[in-house]
């Protein structure tokens, strides 16, 4: 159990205990709220792939199975759990949400609207970590299924990955399917002029005489606050310098919880043009397949195939293979799905710059720029430690790898402070902060 679980779940003493159930008030107190829940269902690049995983994946993860939503919310993938045919779903919610779930759960016995969920919905109310919610959890035994939307900025923002770990551990039977099944973060070196002096204009504020006082002395530490908060909003793709590094890979399946707790990801890139970086760009993508058990042990049939190619559609943008818009139907309420197949469905959730959901597009400006020559290759890593914010503290190290030392000898070298093309800078990832001077165009899916 990581240490922000063991706070969580157990406390602390005294003044750092108040503290932290502070943080955790406020943490659920956004989740019980009914517009913020609106607004992530609302998200249809996000709610429209995770029903194309859970209703594409009905066959082998759902139909007569006992499914587990961790972190249920509005009971949005329970519900769509139901309606892929589970036996029973438990909806796990720490929040004041699962009064909400109630609400729909006893109007459906009352009055018979939404009878796919009439029965097969089961609330446990608490936390994955709670002793009391594990025995609730398993008093029927362990699940065929797992669900859950765990994911935030930079995929692990919130830390709610460690607890969808963490139930899988406890909860889930050997061979059983975990959506999403798999997460990928990405970085790219981007330009964005605009934006860098917008950020040293916020400290600049401090730079000056206000109201007879001088406070110049404190845009230094203005500026390093500044620089220090993760720009949260869409980039134009056309600011992106090189292809993405190689991804850090989590396959929720196979990784421990503690491999969450601190990593490194490597950056490695070419330039492609002659620029001034200002920084890292970053995205991730979300995978989702059944686990390999639950699937037939046979060659694809002409049905397997022909299945596959109905579901190979565009959750959105313009003419997908399946249409939203027959009469009666909006993007919110579409009409049914293909039938699915034995062997289910594989789909991605990008939110990259050709993702279909790039709203969780995230910049790391460095407060020194850094030129670069087209055909550079530039090398460093970024640090990902967690800390008690629910988030991660981050440190990047890169250098641009001229010719003779090597790359290890110039970051060593720019460490003790020899070499000037190398960059080192920090961030705390939940102090966000947001910009959305790009709108985009119309994303599609992968």
């Amino acid at each position: 159990m990581s240490d922000i679980h063991q706070s969580f779940a157990v406390g602390a003493d005294g003044q750092d205990r108040k503290e932290k159930n502070k943080d955790q008030d406020y943490y659920f107190n956004f989740y019980a709220s009914l517009q913020n829940q609106a607004n992530m269902i609302s998200d249809i690049s996000r709610t429209a792939t995770y029903r194309k995983a859970i209703l594409g994946n009905a066959r082998p993860a759902f139909v007569g199975k006992t499914v587990l939503d961790v972190g249920a919310g509005s009971g949005i993938l329970s519900y769509l759990s139901a309606q892929a045919g589970a036996d029973m779903v438990i909806a796990l919610e720490a929040s004041s949400m699962a009064d909400k779930i109630q609400i729909l759960l006893d109007h459906a016995a009352k009055t018979g609207s939404n009878p796919h969920i009439a029965g097969k919905v089961r609330i446990v109310r608490g936390m994955v970590e709670s002793a009391e919610v594990q025995r609730d959890v398993l008093r029927d035994g362990k699940v065929d299924t797992i669900v859950s939307e765990p994911i935030g900025v930079m995929l692990l923002h919130e830390r709610m990955v460690e607890s969808f770990l963490l139930a899988r551990d406890l909860f889930l039977k050997p061979g059983g399917t975990l959506l999403p099944s798999a997460g990928h973060i990405f970085f790219c070196p981007f330009t964005d002029e605009a934006l860098h002096q917008e950020t040293t204009q916020k400290a600049q504020f401090f730079n000056q005489t206000l109201f007879g006082t001088d406070f110049s002395a404190l845009y230094d530490a203005a500026r390093v606050e500044v620089f220090a908060q993760p720009v949260v909003g869409m980039f134009p793709p056309a600011s992106l310098l090189a292809a993405a590094c190689a991804p850090k890979t989590f396959d929720f399946y196979r990784c421990a919880n503690d491999d969450l707790l601190e990593f490194s990801v490597p950056v490695d890139f070419i330039a492609n043009r002659t620029s001034v970086m200002h920084g890292l760009a970053s995205w991730f993508d979300l995978d989702f397949y059944p686990h390999e058990s639950a699937l037939p042990a046979r060659a694809d049939t002409a049905d397997d195939v022909a299945r596959a190619h109905a579901w190979d559609y565009a959750v959105v943008g313009p003419q997908p293979v399946w249409t939203w818009t027959s009469a009666g139907e909006t993007p919110l309420n579409p009409g049914p799905t293909p039938e699915p197949g034995d062997k289910g469905v594989r789909c991605t959730l990008g939110t990259g710059p050709n993702g279909m959901s790039p709203a969780r597009q995230a910049r790391l400006l460095l407060p020194e720029p850094l030129a670069i020559n087209r055909a550079e290759r530039v090398v460093g890593s970024v640090h990902f430690k967690v800390n008690d914010a629910r988030s991660y503290d981050l440190v990047l190290e890169l250098v641009v790898d001229r010719p003779g030392a090597s790359a290890d000898a110039q970051l060593r070298e720019g460490r003790d402070g020899r070499n000037p093309l190398y960059r080192r800078a920090s961030w705390n990832l939940a102090q966000q902060t947001f910009n959305y001077s790009y709108t985009g165009e119309t994303a599609l899916a992968i």
